[in-house]
């Protein structure tokens, strides 16, 4: 048995340690909800005693050890849902899918399905898809321009910004002077964006987004924020898959070390593919595990300054479209003016923002790992393209992104195996009171270019980051 992490003890490591201050160069919006929401919302503080006191043996003090637990159990399934996802900062969608007033789409916090809507101001506003009358969901199509959201069970009827404005037999069946102002749709407290990217978090106490993801954004915006214009994002697709949400999320957070082996397969079936072939080679030679307070972390690639060719991700496979290597050689310009020397020579591999918000730089994507169960998740996934870039080097980027992740993806195919297998693996009676061991790279320190406290590519350095911040918030009430 191993020595377990005390609920009152700080963390030992240096995920914990402030990173350097570094100029980020980006803006943050932040929105307020003009709708109180009422107490219900405050996530569940009550844990059944007997769970609560096995919450700390989940995880050695070094967080070399995690109990397999976490991958299938229903009742910490049920308390993370309040104790993680009723805490962070939850990414939800991207602003460019609503550029009208009334323009919305369905997304989810946990497994809450929650409104995105651009308000007649021009707001962005995050209500549950809830009517608070009888609970009925009030929006059943994924995406759309509405003037308002109509409750098929009583007929109550919202605005965008989530008042209520039809009551039918209003006169008939309330007193002349009843106050419907407390009856709106449910808010999200807190929404707030960055680089383009919605936010929403049910804690209305907690940080604000930009001290949330903290130096995560010196590397997001290697992707998100090397051109003036930004990016957007093309089409969503959606899969559900047979796997607890910590796996893809660990995963994308750093896992270098599963790419030879689980993907050998697509090198022996496209023998000196460049596109593939580079990545991996990249990937080991320049890539650098950095691991960031409040769990975030990821792989990037840290290209030497001789590097004359201005590397980005799939550029192999992209700069035989016409019009894609002269496109790619002028966003290194623009990045170099916006972002500096040091930025313009990082590149994200696959990073995770805590808990759940992953991105995979060398495929043009972000996806989110809902969890449905605590054996299930359903992935949704985006292509994010330069904003200003041409047709064909935006065709060029789906693509790309289409032959190697997402539900018909070449590489998806074999992590969704892998993930399944380990849930169910995590879950047998002779297995589960064994626990999985994180103990590669032990040496993380200082780097002198990059913020984070930073380990060679083969390390669980992340994954240890990233699950003493799932334990940190699971011990507080």
């Amino acid at each position: 048995m191993w020595k377990s992490r005390s609920s009152d003890k700080a963390l030992p490591l240096a995920v914990r340690h402030a990173a350097p201050k570094h100029d980020r160069g980006h803006e943050y919006m932040r929105y307020t909800t003009a709708i109180s929401p009422p107490e219900v919302l405050a996530m569940g503080q009550s844990v059944d005693g007997a769970i609560a006191a096995e919450i700390p043996g989940l995880l050695s003090d070094d967080g070399t050890w995690v109990s397999r637990r976490l991958f299938f159990d229903p009742e910490l399934y049920e308390i993370e849902k309040h104790r993680v996802f009723g805490r962070s900062w939850l990414m939800v969608g991207h602003e460019s899918q609503i550029p009208n007033p009334g323009d919305f789409f369905l997304s989810f916090m946990g497994e809450q399905s929650v409104i995105v809507v651009r308000d007649n101001e021009g707001a962005i506003r995050v209500h549950l898809n809830t009517c608070p009358h009888r609970g009925m969901p009030v929006c059943r199509e994924d995406r759309g321009n509405a003037r308002t959201f109509f409750c098929a069970y009583h007929g109550w009827n919202f605005s965008r910004d989530g008042r209520l404005v039809g009551l039918p037999n209003q006169r008939a069946s309330y007193p002349e002077d009843f106050d419907k102002s407390n009856l709106g749709l449910i808010g999200v407290p807190r929404i707030e964006t960055y680089c383009g990217l919605i936010f929403a978090n049910h804690d209305a106490e907690a940080m604000s987004l930009e001290d949330y993801l903290g130096d995560m954004t010196w590397y997001l915006d290697t992707s998100l924020n090397r051109r003036e214009g930004g990016v957007e994002v093309v089409g969503v697709q959606k899969w559900r898959i047979g796997t607890n949400w910590k796996l893809p999320a660990e995963n994308m957070i750093g896992d270098v070390a599963h790419a030879p082996a689980t993907h050998s397969s697509v090198f022996q079936i496209v023998p000196g593919d460049p596109a593939s072939d580079q990545a991996l080679k990249s990937v080991l030679e320049y890539g650098r595990n950095v691991a960031l307070p409040h769990g975030h972390g990821g792989t990037f690639r840290l290209y030497p300054k001789d590097d004359t060719d201005g590397r980005l991700p799939g550029e192999s496979t992209l700069r035989g479209v016409p019009g894609v290597g002269e496109y790619l050689a002028s966003v290194q310009d623009e990045a170099e003016e916006r972002l500096g020397d040091v930025r313009k020579r990082v590149k994200i591999a696959t990073c995770t923002t805590f808990p759940n918000f992953s991105l995979l730089g060398s495929n043009f994507t972000f996806r989110v790992a809902h969890p449905r169960g605590p054996m299930k998740s359903e992935v949704w996934s985006w292509v994010f393209v330069d904003r200003d870039a041409p047709t064909e080097v935006k065709d060029a980027m789906r693509k790309f992104f289409s032959l190697t992740f997402g539900p018909g993806g070449i590489f998806e195919q074999d992590d969704g195996e892998n993930w399944e297998g380990v849930t169910y693996g995590a879950s047998g009676v002779g297995t589960r009171d064994h626990a999985f061991h994180y103990g590669a790279g032990l040496d993380a320190g200082r780097h002198p270019e990059l913020p984070g406290t930073v380990s060679t590519a083969y390390s669980e350095h992340t994954q240890r980051g990233m699950y003493r911040r799932w334990h940190d918030l699971m011990l507080t009430p």
